[in-house]
């Protein structure tokens, strides 16, 4: 053969090589934007919802949130709920909380936009889970991965998650998670330092996000192991190196929490298994409730918002939960023992389940809740990743990879069958599931029913009564609701006799009934089991502000701000107190407070603004009055978008 047919042989093969990667490319990335487009598309009914459940605490109500970008410095040295309280439930989220205020910033307590990037991410997640399991499954069809990545997004189990802007948190350390694993397989197969530096700062953000993903330092090592041809010199570097930010998280958390008072305490209501004083019975509910995510996991057939006290019963030793639940578990532990060095990757995903749901498991370490939807977010990749696979192997699918995805879903008609019959379920259960987290009503209406005998189900369905009734004109009406709601928080109290938050929410229903009395009654009740609530503490001195006491009001409101020097409210009526008793310059200076930790307060502004004019100072009143005007219009017109 002359030059130049060498020469053109050589370019031709170049340029079929070229044709193939292009094709490998189209390959990977468009299945990737159909996972994308399907995750997307199935919560694309919350882009309307407004705030629920934890919301409030996390962003709504979080006056460090609604300070907009000013307040990312506060957002990075203080706790997770400093801007509610005090009392710091030992966590430390920064990341998510800054894409709360960048989001208030740009659209002031506007709920739609930030559902939307939740969405986005979620998509987006999928989008990376994709070309993940196609690097690392290589070995595979395409259509592995594809399937796996399909199964995931749709999952209903997901929908708490996804539809609860709150759960940002889990979107985001597992999309950052997802970065430090793409970054990982460049280390694992090019031995590429700089995404392996890449990789750690990914791993740091994930942390940043939420502390769970702390379990993948012990599932690094496998990863690598199981699913690349790393030597083990590079697996183990690697795995080494991703514990530094695991520690700088570590050692950053702990510096930030030392800095505040703490409860460490977790309520029973909230955690029943901590108040089961018999280490046998705590062992077997922990085990059963470990079944009962596997069940819903495969058969999602009821998801409710709160499993809490007393909705999942304490189990003992003899009970069919546990030993199912057990026999299951350890059925698996054998599985994995046998199997593990066999490098079979349905090992690979059991090992994926059980080490990210431990850290949940309240085996371990206690945490604070007993059962949570949400915790499944990260596991259930792992439960996918087996039912695949073990599908895959039974039914012999993608042992030809020179067959299109199309040509084995023809070919394969049961797979193809099982496949499509659980994707067009679990999207369907999806959809359903995430229009009702559309408000506090839509969804504790629901949930109320699927898990009434839990104390915090009544007292939520019975505060969204509540606020109900007072967005009532008609004053029989709203009585008639607010009658309701007395009689959520009383089944609560009959579940939970020692519930401090049932006692305090009484005290606020009787109190809209006109009720002194008895709200006086429920309030004391509330803070005898709980002394330290700032919140039950001024809405005591409320009632005695109304009934001219103004001494005594003076005292609890001062009693609720030595509780939490950063509770909004209680400047506000502190503020109130000093205006009546004529000392205008305190209550200027009181109003001034209750703005620095509520901002969009309207009230406080124009409180401050006629308390100016009181002074006979009307040039000072003219700016608070109109800010205060500005704030109420701003306010209507959200109102009036969001419904």
């Amino acid at each position: 053969m002359g030059r130049k047919d060498r020469k053109y042989s050589e370019n031709t093969k170049k340029q079929s090589q070229e044709i193939v990667n292009r094709k490998s490319s189209l390959n990977i990335y468009i299945p990737a934007f159909i996972c994308f487009m399907l995750a997307f598309m199935l919560y694309a009914n919350t882009f309307k919802h407004g705030f629920v459940l934890d919301d409030y605490g996390a962003y709504a109500d979080n006056w460090v949130v609604k300070k907009g970008v000013e307040g990312i410095p506060i957002i990075l040295k203080t706790t997770y709920r400093y801007g509610v309280s005090l009392l710091t439930d030992n966590l430390y989220r920064p990341f998510s909380q800054i894409m709360f205020a960048v989001e208030w910033q740009l659209s002031p307590n506007n709920p739609h936009l930030s559902h939307f990037v939740n969405v986005l991410f979620y998509a987006l997640s999928c989008l990376l889970l994709f070309i993940v399991l196609r690097k690392y499954l290589s070995k595979l069809h395409p259509l592995i991965p594809l399937v796996i990545t399909l199964l995931y997004a749709a999952h209903p189990i997901h929908t708490e998650v996804v539809a609860n802007i709150k759960s940002r948190d889990e979107i985001m350390s597992f999309f950052f998670l997802m970065l430090t694993l793409l970054l990982l397989h460049n280390w694992f197969t090019k031995n590429n330092r700089l995404s392996l530096i890449a990789s750690l700062l990914m791993f740091f953000l994930a942390f940043l996000s939420k502390e769970g993903v702390i379990t993948m330092l012990f599932l690094f090592p496998v990863i690598g192991w199981y699913l690349t041809n790393a030597k083990p010199k590079t697996i183990i570097s690697a795995s080494l190196l991703l514990i530094i930010p695991a520690l700088l998280y570590i050692i950053i958390r702990q510096q930030i929490l030392s800095e505040y008072s703490s409860s460490s305490s977790i309520s029973y209501v909230d955690n029943f298994l901590l108040g089961i004083p018999d280490a046998a019975t705590r062992f077997a509910s922990t085990i059963m409730l470990l079944g009962k995510y596997l069940l819903l996991s495969i058969f999602p057939y009821q998801l409710v918002s709160d499993y809490s006290f007393n909705q999942i019963p304490i189990v003992g030793l003899g009970n069919i939960g546990f030993i199912v639940s057990f026999l299951i578990y350890l059925s698996m532990g054998i599985y994995v023992v046998i199997n593990f060095r066999k490098r079979n990757i349905i090992v690979f995903g059991i090992l994926f389940y059980l080490i990210t749901l431990s850290i949940y498991s309240n085996i371990l370490i206690p945490v604070g809740t007993s059962f949570g939807e949400r915790f499944m977010f990260l596991p259930s990749l792992g439960l996918c990743i087996a039912f695949v696979l073990l599908i895959a192997q039974w039914l012999k699918v993608g042992e030809n990879k020179k067959q299109t995805e199309l040509e084995i879903l023809k070919s394969k008609p049961i797979f193809a069958g099982i496949i499509i019959l659980i994707l067009f379920a679990f999207s369907v259960k999806t959809v359903v599931r995430a229009a009702e987290w559309k408000s506090q009503e839509t969804l504790f209406e629901k949930d109320v029913k699927r898990s009434p005998n839990s104390a915090h189900m009544r007292l939520y369905w019975g505060l969204t009564l509540r606020d109900k009734a007072m967005k009532e004109d008609d004053l029989q009406k709203r009585d008639a609701i607010m009658y309701q709601a007395v009689a959520e928080f009383d089944k609560g109290l009959s579940i939970y006799p020692t519930y401090p938050d049932c006692y305090e929410q009484l005290g606020l229903a009787w109190y809209r009934l006109k009720n002194n009395e008895k709200a006086l009654f429920n309030y004391e009740k509330a803070l005898k089991l709980n002394p330290t609530k700032a919140v039950t503490w001024s809405n005591t001195g409320i009632i005695h502000f109304e009934q001219g006491n103004l001494q005594k009001a003076m005292e609890v409101y001062k009693k609720a701000i030595s509780l939490d020097p950063n509770y909004a409210d209680a400047y506000f009526n502190m503020g109130s107190v000093y205006g009546m008793l004529g000392k205008y310059d305190e209550a200027i200076v009181e109003f001034k407070k209750c703005i620095q930790f509520d901002p969009e307060n309207s009230r406080a502004h124009q409180f401050i603004g006629v308390t100016y004019q009181n002074l006979k100072r009307p040039e000072e009143a003219k700016p608070w009055l109109e800010k205060a005007k500005v704030l109420e219009e701003r306010k209507a017109f959200l109102k009036a978008k969001l419904k």
